[in-house]
């Protein structure tokens, strides 16, 4: 069975949030479809979803992404995106442009419940199962917990290595949507050691620039999806959106704001993708 986004009534953030989401989600609504990326369609379609754009609206982007998908993903990640767009545009994953991307990324396991290789391979795949089909296999969750470099994740994914914000926090709603508790061991000290990564009000993936909105996004979906306020790091990224209802990587770098836009989104919705593209 695949299942079916429907339309999220937000939980967990301010009405002054919601509406920095929406005007995010019309600017994005003014992004044409031709010639995106499949991964940035399937994103921007993901976005507008969970901000109550009907899926009929969406079906120019559905086709798009149907036509682009096949040479893009190669990757667990990239397909675990795509699997995402589809059920946002009420698309069947399965057969998509008749691709089954869902086949596509139970293959591209390398080991029992390991999806690729790198943290976003994972944490992605087991968001769009979870979107998808309703579950999360529990050797996923298995395989991500013995990945786990000290209080947090890695790129890499190697247990020996130092982890990063972005790994970090995209693990933890991998691991909600898996069905594990927030009041884990695992959880609790991964969230505790992104605590003390927070500067200047957000999270940042590079020393020195200042908070970003990609990674203080990432940050702010975790606690929502552990049922956490998360005030400050959505005021962070309120100060990055400009006029035109697009959101900056940080301050002084605009670089790219659709990828910076569409990552906040379902944080200033507090739509966790732990529940599917249900509210958080």
């Amino acid at each position: 069975m695949v299942m079916v986004a429907t339309s999220p009534v937000a939980l967990g953030t301010t009405a002054v949030d919601r509406a920095a989401a929406q005007r995010a989600a019309t600017w994005l609504a003014g992004e044409r479809p031709g010639g995106m990326p499949a991964g940035q369609q399937a994103d921007v379609m993901v976005a507008l979803r969970i901000t109550g754009t009907p899926a009929r609206a969406l079906a120019p982007r559905l086709r798009a992404l149907a036509a682009s998908a096949d040479g893009y993903a190669d990757t667990a990640g990239a397909t675990a995106k795509v699997v995402m767009g589809a059920v946002a545009g009420r698309g069947n994953p399965r057969r998509l442009g008749g691709v089954d991307y869902l086949a596509r990324l139970r293959s591209s396991t390398t080991s029992t419940g390991r999806y690729g290789r790198t943290a976003f391979d994972q944490g992605l795949s087991m968001l769009a199962l979870r979107t998808a089909t309703g579950r999360v296999p529990g050797a996923a969750a298995t395989t991500l917990l013995g990945l786990k470099a000290g209080p947090g994740w890695n790129l890499e994914l190697s247990p020996t290595g130092e982890p990063d914000v972005d790994s970090t926090a995209l693990s933890v709603v991998a691991l909600v949507a898996a069905g594990r508790p927030c009041t884990s061991a695992p959880i609790r000290q991964a969230r505790a050691w992104l605590a003390t990564q927070r500067s200047q009000g957000g999270w940042t993936a590079y020393p020195g620039t200042g908070p970003s909105a990609n990674s203080t996004a990432l940050v702010a979906r975790a606690d929502i999806a552990c049922g956490s306020g998360a005030a400050g790091p959505l005021r962070t990224i309120r100060r990055l959106q400009q006029r035109s209802g697009a959101i900056r990587y940080t301050r002084s770098q605009p670089e790219s704001r659709l990828l910076a836009t569409t990552e906040s989104v379902p944080a200033l919705t507090g739509v966790s993708l732990a529940r599917g593209l249900r509210p958080g």
